[in-house]
């Protein structure tokens, strides 16, 4: 009898890894709706913009122009970061999938596609485990529909 790990126990076993490899260097896009940040990109300006949301906020949204010619025509960026003092990695990772998939609801790609919007943890806030993807998801609607309107941060 074959091992339960084997391949003769189970040939065609679904995993969540992709069937073929994506290149290397090529961007991560979320369903052709946005893409995120890599470091190749040198997103980050060195006079950060103001945030898009006050002091009561639970997090810290910001967002500005990219540069002309810079990442994919036609589709936003996406910055999302946690430092290490934020959480454990779980934590950590958990905010980011949270965070990514509250703009993958929110963004519409027309309206943002020469945008780069930076979500992370207020370092004065609650502590990310106690951030509900309700709560991201709502902090995120009032930022974008706060940049929407006027062009600018």
């Amino acid at each position: 009898m074959a091992a339960w790990c084997s391949s003769a126990a189970a040939p065609r076993v679904a995993t969540s890894w992709r069937s073929e490899p994506r290149p290397l260097g090529s961007p991560v896009i979320f369903q052709g709706r946005f893409r995120t940040v890599r470091h190749s990109d040198h997103a980050v300006p060195s006079a950060l913009p103001r945030p898009l949301l006050g002091p009561e906020a639970l997090l810290d949204i910001r967002a500005w122009r990219r540069a002309e010619g810079a990442g994919v025509p036609g589709l936003p960026l996406l910055l999302v970061t946690s430092p290490r003092k934020s959480g454990p990695a779980v934590r950590r990772n958990q905010f980011r999938r949270r965070a990514r998939m509250a703009f993958l609801g929110q963004a519409d790609p027309s309206l943002l596609a020469s945008w780069i919007v930076w979500i992370r943890p207020l370092r004065k806030g609650p502590p990310i485990d106690r951030l509900t993807y309700q709560d991201i998801e709502g902090q995120l609607r009032l930022a974008l529909r706060r940049l929407a309107p006027t062009g600018h941060p």
